[in-house]
């Protein structure tokens, strides 16, 4: 099912004027989805060890508490009668009805995708005035939520010593109040500021990827480093006797600059580094290769006892190698190279909800030896687990 976009806005029109550069209102944008879940599975979420969790609590303009999870039931029955909030990261990778819920987002590149964050407030919670640097859908799931938005942040001081960044400076432009299945998009540096409005409100956040450019380019520099030979020297460009032996001459300069670009400007290993970089997995969510390993022998066998499913976990993308002389598929950071016939396989592999037998049909030898390591790496898991 697709999102119930205002005034009969097409999905172009809502990328074409308002993606990345304006929030938009969509009120009743999901009319058939059921919000089961529960302020206490979410508590439960957050006491597991391995799941990401904050509570915060205002106690004014300029106090403010943060405390990190896993929490115990104690904490939850200590807490004040109004003004806090729970929020849950990852609830998508932990819940599969609510990971069904992103593919209604699917006209955005589901690689873009971070996750689902969920906050359950009592009346008067809120997480503060604030800006984030990604796209974020706030979804109205339980119970009605006050938004205050300005344009882009007037100023991004924030109020000195906090453990959580609040706005010194906020001037609110619009306010809507969200009931359930209502959705507010917001782009980055978007002022916003949530309140809950009763003791039962919940709102699911579906946040987008956004490295900052530092973090792109450490990452690039080092897949280069990864993958230029050692071997690789400076080389002189024709010399002339000259009168002072320590200038640096321009054409050493670009000498240097050429010979650098023959490797920034690599088109093939930029397309690798950054399909490895969009599916590196969050540090903290690990994934346990399998015990014992197959080989691509047994995979007939083991599509035929039961259907297969991407880790929730896991993060995949493909592409069309620049050389078109086949693919990529990127998984959880790594990169397999397989053949221009593959693609329809590779869709599937990406997209599809389940993996049966099918998808062995007349397939390519080596598309098999990929299958046999995502396996053995637990990318790929049965249905049933």
């Amino acid at each position: 099912m697709q999102l119930k976009f205002p005034d009969s806005l097409s999905i172009q029109d809502f990328l074409d004027h308002y993606w990345q550069k304006k929030p938009l209102l969509m009120p009743d944008a999901i009319q058939d989805y059921d919000f089961d879940l529960s302020p206490e599975e979410l508590a439960g979420l957050a006491c597991e060890e391995d799941v990401e969790s904050r509570i915060v609590l205002q106690q004014g303009r300029s106090e403010w508490e943060l405390r990190y999870g896993p929490f115990d039931d104690t904490v939850f029955a200590e807490l004040p009668e109004t003004d806090w909030t729970l929020l849950v990261q990852d609830v998508d990778k932990y819940v599969p009805a609510i990971a069904e819920l992103m593919r209604r987002f699917h006209f955005i590149p589901s690689w873009r995708f971070d996750d689902i964050m969920i906050s359950y407030a009592i009346t008067g919670g809120s997480v503060g005035p604030h800006t984030d640097t990604y796209d974020v859908f706030l979804i109205q799931a339980r119970g009605k939520r006050r938004w205050q938005i300005g344009n882009k942040a007037k100023s991004d001081a924030l109020l000195p010593n906090l453990p959580v960044r609040i706005l010194e400076a906020f001037e609110p432009e619009k306010e809507w109040t969200l009931k359930p299945g209502d959705i507010l998009y917001l782009p980055p540096g978007i002022a916003h500021w949530g309140v809950a409005e009763d003791d039962d409100c919940m709102t699911w956040s579906v946040g987008l990827r956004a490295p900052s450019t530092p973090e792109m380019l450490g990452s690039f520099t080092q897949h280069l480093l990864d993958h230029i030979p050692e071997e690789t020297h400076f080389c002189d460009p024709p010399l002339s006797p000259q009168n002072s032996p320590a200038q640096i001459r321009p054409e050493a300069i670009e000498q240097a600059v050429k010979q650098l670009d023959a490797w920034l400007l690599n088109e093939d290993l930029r397309q690798r580094w950054f399909g490895c970089f969009s599916t590196e997995l969050k540090a903290h969510l690990f994934i346990e290769p399998r015990t014992h390993s197959i080989d691509q022998t047994q995979l007939p066998e083991l599509f035929r006892r039961q259907d297969w499913r991407r880790h929730p976990f896991s993060r995949w993308a493909w592409s069309e190698r620049p050389d078109r002389q086949g693919l990529y598929l990127f998984v959880c950071g790594e990169v397999f190279e397989l053949p221009e016939h593959c693609q329809n396989r590779l869709r599937r592999l990406c997209d599809d909800r389940q993996l049966g037998q099918s998808l062995l049909q007349d397939v390519d030898p080596a598309l098999l030896k990929v299958l046999a390591r995502l396996i053995n790496e637990s990318w790929l898991v049965p249905c049933d687990d």
